[in-house]
């Protein structure tokens, strides 16, 4: 069992440069009306209009081991934001197709640790749960809620949202349906039926997005293939006042 460390977030936590903390989990998460994801990669973010646009960053790895065991992969690529930027802190969960019962308490420390990182206003976790992990995936959505002060949400595949309404009831702020990447058999203009998955979406900068904004849109994360620029952020930018 490997659990991360205060030393193992250090640079994290010097990247996010200062100390700011509240208890948001009661009134979801206080953030922009876009943000964009910043992925396991160096991004220099330091153009971005904090007033209009936050950032979702990946902050940790976590793998689950058969034997259920969890290993913790900080992030290590370099991460610059402007002074006042809105943050958001990104736990991806992988899992092989089999394992046995997960270390939920490593886990949680972990998880609790992220949720401790400077300037962080919650924390999103990033899992594709099989149908076999959903009775875990809600015990752990559960426990985080009890565990730490700060705002929990997910990202979801867009099925969850239309038809298979699992996340119905879970202790979560908001569901992000991810409009891209999807299933042969996923519309992109299917209406998402979920009352957690209505305030946000998540789409990619190439791949078409759905003919309509849908309407209760409140925020719209944005996934870039490469790494952020100005040019493609002033792009997206615009890209989304136009969708109508």
């Amino acid at each position: 069992m490997r659990v991360p460390t205060l030393s193992a977030f250090a640079l994290i936590a010097a990247a996010l440069a200062w100390s700011w903390h509240t208890s948001l989990r009661q009134h979801g998460f206080d953030l922009p009306n876009v943000v964009l994801w910043a992925w396991e990669r160096p991004e220099d973010l330091r153009f971005i209009d904090p007033q209009r646009t936050g950032v979702a960053f990946l902050a940790a790895t976590v793998s689950i081991s058969s034997n259920g065991s969890v290993c913790f992969q900080p992030r290590m690529q370099g991460l610059e934001l402007p002074a006042r930027a809105a943050v958001l802190a990104v736990v991806r969960i992988e899992s092989p197709p089999r394992h046995e019962n997960v270390q939920t308490q490593a886990l949680i420390s972990g998880i609790r640790e992220i949720a401790g990182l400077p300037k962080v206003r919650g924390i999103q976790i990033d899992f594709d749960a099989r149908a076999s992990e959903r009775e875990f995936y809600g015990a752990l959505l559960e426990s985080l809620q009890t565990k730490t002060d700060q705002p929990i949400g997910v990202t979801a595949l867009a099925s969850w949202c239309i038809g298979d309404r699992w996340l119905d009831g879970e202790p979560i702020v908001e569901a992000v349906p991810m409009f891209f990447r999807m299933g042969r058999h996923e519309s992109r203009d299917a209406a998402a039926e979920s009352s957690v998955c209505r305030s946000s979406i998540g789409l990619s900068l190439d791949e078409p997005w759905p003919a309509r904004r849908p309407p209760g849109i409140d925020r719209i994360y944005l996934f870039s293939p490469h790494a952020w620029t100005e040019g493609n952020y002033r792009a997206a930018l615009q890209r989304v006042q136009g969708w109508k």
